[in-house]
């Protein structure tokens, strides 16, 4: 099991992770630096674009704290490496740990600190790795035909985008919300609850006291989602 351990967590391993988080933040960096620029010249004013950015970083936060949870679920199996790599640049919290477990129980081992081989952690890293990639070309193939059909109905008819946009994003709520209450009665309660903030949420922001609610709505439903499930599992349990 030491072995192990030291293997995942080699500190060469380590190093090369972190070169990559540090050129992916470089990128990100540039990219709102030519962002903030472009804005400006559109004439967005400065208060507009700190507006953005601090809603950006709400929003982005509070969905991190699942991500980070999975992290440390997966760090004591997985080392600090993989996981690190996989939630920070490409890769769903969810989708990997299930895909790691998957991949290492095929091997024949358990997906737990004293389970885990070097051959479990090669095959949980492929299917991690390959498994989150698929999408890449998936979009590389569709997305310009869909391109092509947003820019006709937008010429035709500006109105229909609005309206096709909004019945994608209904739909994939909707199939969201419908898959997780399917699974019991706690992710039920859950996502109801959520649905009723966040329609809180919109009738207070008419008020212009509360106007923030509107622009903080999502991270807070989310806030609200996680805090509710950690009062009702242990008494539905």
């Amino acid at each position: 099991m030491g072995d192990y351990i030291s293997t995942v967590n080699n500190a060469s391993l380590i190093v090369l992770v972190g070169a990559i988080l540090v050129l992916v933040t470089i990128v990100c960096i540039i990219f709102l630096r030519k962002g903030w620029k472009e804005a400006k010249r559109l004439g967005v004013t400065d208060a507009e674009l700190k507006k953005m950015v601090l809603n950006s970083v709400g929003i982005s936060l509070v969905p991190s704290i699942p991500i980070v949870l999975s992290v440390i679920v997966m760090v004591p199996v997985l080392g600090i490496a993989l996981p690190w790599l996989r939630t920070s640049v490409i890769g769903s919290a969810n989708n990997e740990l299930i895909s790691a477990t998957m991949a290492a129980e095929a091997t024949g081992a358990e997906f737990t600190a004293t389970g885990m081989t070097l051959q479990a952690w090669i095959n949980a890293a492929w299917s991690m790795t390959l498994g989150c990639s698929i999408a890449l070309p998936i979009v590389l193939v569709v997305l310009k035909p869909v391109c092509r059909t947003y820019e006709s109905f937008k010429q035709k008819d500006s109105r229909w985008i609005s309206i096709f946009s909004l019945c994608a994003l209904v739909t994939v709520i909707s199939a969201f919300s419908v898959s997780n209450a399917s699974k019991g009665i706690i992710p039920t309660i859950v996502i109801v609850s959520c649905f009723v903030f966040s329609y809180l949420c919109t009738i207070l922001s008419k008020q212009d006291s509360l106007k923030w609610m509107k622009d903080y709505s999502f991270p807070l439903t989310i806030l609200v989602g996680l805090v509710i499930s950690m009062v009702v599992t242990p008494l539905m349990k």
